[in-house]
């Protein structure tokens, strides 16, 4: 591992000051993401490695669970063991919580934080070796689109890089139209979540909207209409601490019956959380049956556009959208709308 300096500030002021005074320097929060990249020397023409890190573990204001108004706050520190665990997240985003609990190992919920997730890194095989110098690193081509992409790569909106944002807590997230505050050198500011993330067309260079010396400081959920149900649910190459080859979130509002809001957003499958506009039009203003639910899962998926190797994950996804409408309403998995024998696992 390349030397580093680290410095522990006390504040979220102190540690903007830090950040814009060391140009280049990195965020420390739970280290799951930061240091394996520090150790493998994971860089590039545009991606130097850090040689200050600001720790943030000794920030208290970046920790915990509070009410804001008629908005709930996850400070930027809260750890994913702690947002599986909380009651009002189980209970009035189950989305959310289902997704931390979803993440990793249990060691690695204790350590990850939630700011630290939605920032890492792409968990391209190109982007994490050091002998590849592909687009996210200042180079001229992404070399995932001809080579092997049967796992962590797109199938909607892919290109030039073709990679997927690894986060299981961001779709769940978004599905509850979640913001996030940000603290920088101009102050503080507040974005939807839906607008954090990146696409490679817009800056190849990074998956997130932070500029220099800026860095999160906590997500806010707006406090969800009554009668809205939740659901989160993931296929991986094999059960423990895999990351999503699919995931998908869902959040439903009903009003007697009728679905009144549909979010139906997916995650491992596009270089940001890509929202299924189509199902949520097939849910809306109906009252939601299997075969809505199927047809819902079917238009999730009609804009895929798969690369060579990848094609499966059209299937795996329409299963998964299936599985998590079908818990999040109870509505039982018939034999219609199930594409393939998915079961969170592959």
């Amino acid at each position: 591992m390349k030397a580093f300096e680290l410095v522990s500030p006390r504040s979220v002021g102190d540690a903007v000051a830090l950040l814009a005074g060391k140009p280049g320097a990195g965020v420390l929060a739970g280290g799951t993401d930061l240091l394996g990249l520090q150790k493998d020397r994971v860089q590039g023409p545009s991606l130097p490695l850090p040689g200050v890190l600001v720790n943030l573990k000794r920030v208290p204001a970046l920790r915990g669970i509070v009410k804001e108004g008629e908005r709930i706050v996850l400070g930027a520190l809260t750890t994913l063991s702690q947002l599986a665990d909380d009651p009002l997240l189980r209970s009035r985003f189950t989305a959310v919580a289902e997704a931390a609990a979803e993440v990793g190992s249990p060691q690695l919920r204790n350590m990850g934080t939630l700011g630290g997730h939605l920032c890492q890194r792409p968990r391209c095989a190109y982007f994490r070796h050091r002998q590849f110098v592909c687009l996210k690193k200042g180079g001229d081509r992404c070399h995932a689109a001809e080579g092997e992409h049967r796992y962590y790569h797109a199938i909607f909106r892919g290109g030039p890089c073709h990679m997927v944002h690894p986060s299981d807590l961001a779709p769940a997230l978004q599905a509850f139209d979640a913001t996030v505050r940000v603290a920088g050198p101009p102050g503080e500011r507040e974005l939807p979540l839906a607008r954090f993330f990146r696409h490679p067309e817009e800056d190849p260079l990074r998956e997130v909207a932070l500029d220099p010396g800026e860095l999160v400081t906590a997500v806010l959920l707006p406090e969800p209409p009554p009668g809205t149900c939740s659901a989160f649910t993931k296929a991986r190459v094999r059960q423990g601490w895999q990351f999503a080859l699919a995931s998908v979130a869902v959040a439903i509002t009903l009003e007697q019956g009728e679905c009144r809001q549909a979010r139906v957003i997916l995650g491992g499958v596009a270089p940001t959380p890509y929202r299924a506009a189509g199902a949520e039009t097939v849910l809306e203003g109906v009252q939601p049956d299997e075969r809505v639910l199927a047809r819902a899962a079917d238009a999730a998926v009609e804009a895929a556009r798969p690369l060579r190797d990848n094609a499966y994950k059209i299937d795996l996804t329409r299963g998964l959208v299936r599985q998590a409408l079908g818990r999040a309403l109870g509505v039982p998995p018939g034999q219609v709308g199930l594409a393939g024998p998915w079961s969170g696992d592959v």
